[in-house]
């Protein structure tokens, strides 16, 4: 997937807020600069065809768009492997998920893990992983999407026991 296409998808999922924002066509290519407009154009319309986005029209005639569930799936997975090359400055804290989803939810169970290790979370446990940045609102959105949000908790701690193995995993010193 191209910057372009990539950077539209994460824009409609997360640019207004986390209630599947719709913007206006007009407002995607306002995300770019003029030079990349015939590059917006192509990526919208391949968006459509793949059918990560869809159009509507609103009641003052402009044509909105939103992303699909398959859309939504796609931007977190952006921003989940987008994770492994964080390089911010780390606060002290570190992140936990941790869940007990039941087994006829097996799809959303396999699905969170594979979203954690491909964004470079750290398995502690077959059901706890830890990271060392803010990721609260990304984990959330995922856990709605994939309808576990009840099988979840998400929290932080200032300190964990031999937690040196996790700095040098993480290369945070």
């Amino acid at each position: 997937m191209d910057k372009i296409t990539a950077k539209i998808i994460v824009e409609l999922y997360f640019g207004k807020g986390w209630d599947n924002p719709k913007f206006t066509i007009d407002d995607i290519f306002d995300f770019f600069k003029k030079s990349e407009q015939s590059q917006v154009k192509s990526a919208i319309r391949d968006l459509k065809r793949n059918a990560l986005i869809k159009q509507t029209q609103n009641y003052k005639n402009s044509v909105l768009v939103l992303l699909s569930e398959k859309g939504k799936l796609r931007a977190l997975s952006l921003i989940f492997r987008g994770f492994e090359e964080k390089k911010e400055k780390w606060d002290g804290k570190w992140r936990f998920v941790s869940f007990d989803i039941p087994v006829y939810c097996t799809k959303g169970r396999k699905a969170l893990v594979y979203r954690l290790k491909s964004g470079g979370f750290y398995e502690l446990q077959r059901s706890l992983f830890l990271y060392p940045y803010d990721c609260e609102k990304e984990i959330k959105a995922l856990a709605k999407l994939l309808k576990i949000e009840k099988y979840i908790i998400f929290g932080s701690l200032y300190s964990l026991d031999n937690q040196e193995r996790l700095i040098h995993h993480f290369k945070l010193k």
